[in-house]
C-alpha cells in the first residue's frame, strides 16, 4: 500500500497528464488536424517511417477514411484528458490510451529503417507518454482525488 504522500503525488501526474491529453484532444477538434491535418499525416507515416505491414494498413484503410479516423483519434485524446482528470475509469482510460500510443508507435518507428539508434529516438514523445500511462495503470491512479476513489469506499449491497 503506498503512503498518503505518494498517492497524492500519483493523483497530481495523473492530473497533470489528463490535462495534457485533454489539451492535445482540444487542440485537434478545433484545429486543422480533423480538416485534413491528419489526412496528411497518415500519408507522411505510410511513406516514410510506418512499420511496412503498418503503411499497408494506412493506405489500404486509414487514408481513405481520414476524416472518421482523425475524429476517433481527437476524440479519443479529449476523452482520455477528461478520464484521467476526473480519475474516472482511469485503468481502463490508461488502457486505451496506451493502445492509442501504440498505433502512433507503429507509424513512427520501424526499426528496420535506420537501426537502434534511430529507433530509440523516434517518436519520443510517444514513447515516453506510454511509459507515463502504463505507470498510471499500475499505480492504480484514481485512487486518490478521483472519481474511482468514491466508487470503491461505497459499501456493496449483499
Amino acid at each position: 500500500m503506498a503512503s498518503t504522500g505518494t498517492a497524492r503525488a500519483v493523483a497530481i501526474v495523473r492530473i497533470a497528464t489528463g490535462v495534457i491529453f485533454f489539451a492535445e484532444g482540444f487542440s485537434k477538434i478545433t484545429g486543422e488536424f480533423v480538416r485534413g491535418g491528419f489526412a496528411e499525416s497518415a500519408r507522411e507515416m505510410a511513406a516514410g517511417k510506418a512499420w511496412p505491414f503498418w503503411s499497408h494498413f494506412l493506405r489500404a484503410v486509414v487514408i481513405p477514411n481520414a476524416s472518421g479516423f482523425g475524429w476517433f483519434f481527437a476524440l479519443a485524446e479529449l476523452a482520455l484528458g477528461v478520464a484521467l482528470i476526473l480519475g474516472f475509469l482511469t485503468r481502463a482510460a490508461t488502457i486505451g490510451g496506451i493502445l492509442l500510443m501504440v498505433i502512433l508507435l507503429l507509424g513512427q518507428t520501424d526499426l528496420g529503417k535506420g537501426g537502434w539508434a534511430q529507433w530509440a529516438t523516434a517518436g519520443l514523445p510517444t514513447k515516453f507518454a506510454l511509459l507515463l500511462l502504463w505507470l498510471l495503470f499500475l499505480a492504480d491512479a484514481g485512487r486518490t482525488w478521483g472519481i474511482d476513489a468514491r466508487f470503491r469506499r461505497r459499501p456493496r449491497p449483499r
